[in-house]
């Protein structure tokens, strides 16, 4: 029975992999616009903020094989799999965001008070983008821009407020020095007639949508006045210009750029789709924020992209380059997403694309991330029931791809190579389908799966929540030249294994399991390699 594995030099090899536990996770909740707790954190993930297994017992291989069991059984025991239905792409496109320009009714621009607008209520609640905050880069004032009624260009806006406020300095350039409020019903214009639309840091200028922005053929970006340059993020907690779109709210970009805005304080992270605050009427009056991102370059924003409670989002064949905390954010209970086709690489701090906190049904697909800090892709805190198909997450510091916390999902098609840790790692998930996957050089394994105790961490389990298990079902792929071996796993409550083409040990010695696997190790690649069985590890009740 065992020839075969001999011939194919198969080694018993104990490797312990690591585990990674939350230590240093900022998951402290916001408040919201009315002074009370809500369940918003400030976007932080914990996702593998601790890479160590010091916390993680090593079993005995006797104490291994008295919790857990080994068992054969046939292929018609998966469940069976069904190749997902990507969503069609076509009818996002730079002609459909142009058509989302209605020209039948002019809007009207006037000098207004963030004191009562919705728009800023969120914002002038919080400590650093505060009243006191407004008031201080004003001299003393509280006024804001405040488009409504219509469609608004930027040459109505120069046309209707004082250059001391908002100013045309030729070229198709404009400078705008106050915020700028797009109420319900109005619709903000830039276009290919504006070459640089600059929101000035000196005075806490920023972008509040409340109805529509359409931004197509140009650029936004947040501008050092005194030192006539881009604004520079020196410190996380000084202002900087940003973008916030709010309930009922659109945006449309399309072949656009997006660059230097935001900072780290609520709702200003650079580009952020959100829900008014739990407390504030207007989020029982006006649906979730939606849009579409299309063919623009995000670039030196403190969160590439932030949603909370947002709807149908679309982003597609962008290119998301060097943000600063993360790339795409995709944040709580925002739904019915599709991230696709992007290019995402250069996050400095944390990671490509991360879907945090019950993002749900939704599609993360066709992506390009790579040489991001840490992780490329990352599922976290409850998200179910999504889609990771046909990425290449390659040469990122971390992980190719984590599913943290966050059962019922699929991981289909995708290519992880040159990650310096684990080609595709699992955290306390069950019921995820790790299905016909690459994973290349990594690291570490090409596949890791722990349950992990994560009491005694930062972490807020009241919004949190999580179960100490791991279920997940392997199927078909190849999985080749991992530094610690193909696959490891440590305290699964179940996980199967079926046609798996394994390649190129990574030591003469042949391939080895990692975790709580040696002792399994000669049976469980016979009942792959030479049964075509599929294999199933499982704790012993």
């Amino acid at each position: 029975m065992l020839v075969k594995l001999i011939a194919f030099s198969f080694a018993i090899v104990v490797a312990i992999q690591p585990c990674y536990v939350n230590a240093a996770a900022d998951d402290d909740a916001g408040q919201d616009a009315d002074g009370a707790l809500n369940d918003e954190s400030y976007g932080e993930d914990g996702a593998d903020d601790l890479e160590s297994n010091s916390n993680l017992r090593k079993l005995t291989d006797a104490e291994v094989r008295a919790a857990y069991a080994l068992k054969k059984e046939e292929p018609e025991s998966l469940p069976a799999f069904q190749a997902p239905k990507l969503p069609d792409l076509s009818g996002y496109n730079y002609g459909a965001v142009l058509r989302k320009v209605d020209k039948s009714k002019k809007g009207t621009v006037s000098l207004g008070s963030i004191l009562s607008e919705p728009g800023f209520k969120v914002l002038t609640y919080n400590g650093s983008v505060g009243l006191s905050a407004f008031a201080r880069l004003q001299g003393g004032g509280l006024r804001a821009i405040v488009i409504s009624g219509g469609l608004v260009t930027l040459k109505d806006i120069a046309a209707a407020i004082s250059g001391d406020y908002f100013q045309d300095l030729g070229q198709g350039r404009y400078l705008a020095r106050l915020p700028i409020l797009v109420r319900h019903g109005a619709t903000l214009l830039v276009d290919k007639s504006v070459k640089q639309f600059r929101l000035g840091a000196e005075k806490g200028s920023l972008l509040s949508i409340e109805g529509r922005l359409v931004l197509s053929d140009s650029e936004i970006v947040g501008w050092d006045e005194t030192r006539n340059r881009t604004a520079e993020l020196k410190d996380p907690k000084k202002f900087r210009p940003f973008i916030v779109s709010w309930g009922g709210s659109d945006i449309y970009l399309a072949r656009s750029r997006v660059a230097h805005l935001g900072y780290a304080a609520k709702k200003a992270y650079g580009l952020s789709l959100s829900q008014y605050g739990s407390l504030q009427l207007q989020s029982k009056v006006w649906p979730r924020p939606t849009g579409w991102i299309i063919e623009t370059v995000i670039e030196d924003l403190w969160y590439g992209l932030y949603t909370w409670e947002a709807d149908g989002v679309v982003m597609h064949s962008n290119v998301m380059k060097n943000n600063i905390l993360y790339g795409f954010d995709p944040h709580d209970r925002s739904r019915h997403l599709i991230i696709a086709n992007n290019d995402v690489y250069g996050t400095k701090i944390k990671h490509g694309i991360i879907i945090s906190r019950e993002v749900n049904n939704s599609w993360i697909f066709g992506n390009r991330t790579h040489d991001n800090h840490k992780a490329g892709i990352v599922l976290d805190r409850q998200c179910s029931n999504n889609v990771v198909a046909n990425n290449i997450a390659t040469q990122n510091g971390s992980d190719g791809i984590i599913i943290s916390e966050s059962s019922k999902n699929i991981v289909w098609n995708n290519v992880v190579s040159g990650n310096n840790n684990h080609g595709i790692r699992l955290r306390n998930s069950t019921e995820v389908r790790v299905q016909d996957n690459v994973a290349l050089a990594n690291g570490l394994t090409g596949v890791y799966g722990a349950a992990v105790d994560l009491s005694g961490t930062t972490r807020d389990f009241v919004h949190d929540s999580y179960t100490k298990q791991l279920g997940m079902t392997v199927v078909g792929g190849q999985y080749t030249s991992n530094g610690s071996g193909p696959f490891g796993l440590d305290y699964p409550t179940k996980a199967s294994f079926y046609q798996v083409d394994l390649r190129t040990p990574q030591r003469q010695l042949g391939f080895r399991l990692g975790g709580m696997l040696p002792p399994f190790q000669i049976e469980l690649l016979d009942i792959l390699l030479n049964q075509n069985k599929v294999a199933v590890v499982q704790a012993r009740k």
